[in-house]
């Protein structure tokens, strides 16, 4: 099954949100997601968007890298067709699918396979948009909260920090 297929909640972007308690996302100039909440977050900020391709399977996300980034976001991840956002893959339907692939013994770690090097079709990269605590917007395409990559720092005469996420 691929993300586009699976059941996704509705988001809207924060400028048009009503208070009805669902998703909201802040975009960028471009209309890029940069975080996603829901508006009670709005006082705390709201966590950075992870955005996952529309054609990605489910067993992927869950057997991947992409994985790991889900970790920025408490609520889940942004599903994403060519720039249009379709919606949000909520965490519980992550962690019921999870459940699935367990009890099939299919987690990470299994045994290499030569399939394991083939891309079918198009492919796009998961990646988690967030700003640093500097004001720089970066785009991650993996994440380790132990050791957190390396921001160049805001401006043209930034310096290289530690990145630390700011809400939004």
């Amino acid at each position: 099954m691929t993300l586009d297929e699976a059941t996704l909640a509705p988001v809207t972007p924060l400028s048009e949100a009503a208070v009805d308690g669902g998703y909201v996302m802040t975009v960028d100039a471009e209309g890029r997601p940069t975080a996603l909440g829901r508006p009670e977050d709005l006082d705390v900020g709201l966590p950075p968007a992870v955005l996952l391709p529309a054609s990605m399977t489910m067993a992927a996300l869950c057997t991947g890298d992409a994985l790991d980034l889900l970790a920025l976001n408490p609520y889940g991840a942004l599903v994403h067709d060519r720039g249009r956002t379709l919606g949000v893959l909520e965490r519980d339907t992550v962690s019921a699918y999870l459940v699935t692939l367990s009890a099939r013994g299919t987690l990470r770690g299994d045994p290499p396979s030569p399939s394991d090097a083939v891309l079918a079709g198009s492919y796009a990269t998961p990646v988690a948009r967030l700003v640093c605590r500097c004001g720089r917007l970066t785009t991650l395409t993996a994440y380790d909260p132990d050791f957190p990559p390396v921001c160049p720092g805001a401006g043209p005469e930034g310096t290289p920090h530690p990145l630390a996420i700011r809400a939004e």
